[in-house]
């Protein structure tokens, strides 16, 4: 297997990218890359099972993620792709559609940490990332100190480095876990920096040029949208 650092970054065609959304409506583009999880998830039970499970039903999607079968039909045949049959959907080919169709996996993205404080360094050892293309290179703080002391699989620098940093190791994208007070501003850094991407773990709301995708990421928000549907 060829290590990560070695792979040859092909160049990453956001424009194709965001051309490819536009032809979905986003709750579809937000279920698909979902059910690229759940059908990673049965790969990985598959594994373990006597006899590996080829093909996924609708039936069991739905039963997963509370989709009803219809929607899930209808999601995949969006995809414009022949992965289903009287058995169900081959699990491989449609992870290849999927991935296909979002320019998922095609390239391997350099990545960072921005704030280490509890939620940043929470995420320096998080197991998600693993058999993923997003490598972790480096962390940031404010705080030298913390820096110094944390343990991490990465280098972690001061936040007066990330500069150099992130055109050094051609890191594209970025989590963004800073104070609320601080995070305008150090997303703006980012994008001088040349990132393409944000995830941002804050309640700042980023106003950056169109080009630069941001995720915003808010536990209050998830919260809420949950309680809409208790009442």
């Amino acid at each position: 297997m060829v290590p990560r650092d070695r792979v040859a970054r092909p160049r990453y065609d956001m424009g194709k990218v965001m051309a490819e959304e536009k032809l979905l409506p986003k709750p579809t583009r937000e279920r698909l890359i979902k059910l690229l999880t759940v059908l990673d998830q049965l790969e990985r039970e598959s594994l373990k099972m006597s006899s590996p499970r080829q093909n996924v039903t609708s039936a069991i999607i739905e039963h997963r993620t509370g989709w009803s079968r219809d929607t899930v039909r209808r999601d995949i045949s969006l995809l414009g792709v022949q992965c289903g049959s009287s058995n169900g959907y081959n699990i491989v080919e449609l992870k290849k559609a999927i991935q296909q169709k979002f320019n998922i996996g095609a390239n391997i993205h350099n990545c960072c940490i921005v704030g280490l404080g509890r939620l940043g360094s929470a995420l320096l050892y998080f197991e998600g990332f693993k058999d993923t293309p997003f490598v972790m290179k480096a962390g940031f703080d404010s705080n030298v100190n913390r820096t110094e002391v944390l343990d991490s699989p990465f280098p972690l620098y001061p936040l007066s480095k990330m500069e150099s940093v992130v055109k050094n190791d051609k890191i594209d994208f970025a989590i963004l876990a800073v104070p609320e007070s601080d995070a305008v501003e150090t997303a703006e850094r980012l994008v001088k920096c040349g990132i393409k991407g944000i995830v941002n773990y804050t309640m700042a709301i980023l106003n950056l040029p169109p080009y630069i995708r941001v995720e915003n990421i808010s536990i209050v928000d998830a919260l809420q949208r949950v309680s809409v549907h208790i009442g």
